[in-house]
C-alpha cells in the first residue's frame, strides 16, 4: 500500500498542497478576530485623520459584510463536523 501511494504522489501531491494551502487561506480570511482587529484599526485611522468618513464607511461596511461570511463559513464547517 506505501508503495502505492508512492508511485501516486506526483498526482496527488500537487491536490493536496492545493487542498492545504486552500484550507489556510479560507482559515486566515475568515479569521473573526483578525476581521474584528481591521475594523479596529481603520477605525483608529479615522480617528488620527488618516482616512476620511466616505473611505471608513466603504471599508468597514465591506468588512462586516466578511465577518457575516466568516460567521457563515464557521456553522457550515461546524455542521460538516457533526457528519
Amino acid at each position: 500500500m506505501g508503495l502505492l501511494k508512492l508511485l501516486a504522489f506526483p498526482m496527488t501531491g500537487p491536490l493536496w498542497v492545493a487542498k492545504v494551502i486552500r484550507d489556510d487561506a479560507e482559515r486566515q480570511f475568515y479569521d473573526e478576530d483578525a476581521i474584528r482587529g481591521q475594523i479596529a484599526r481603520l477605525q483608529e485611522q479615522f480617528r488620527a485623520g488618516e482616512i476620511d468618513a466616505e473611505m471608513l464607511d466603504r471599508e468597514e461596511e465591506a468588512l462586516f459584510e466578511r465577518l457575516l461570511d466568516a460567521r457563515e463559513y464557521r456553522r457550515r464547517q461546524e455542521e460538516a463536523q457533526e457528519y
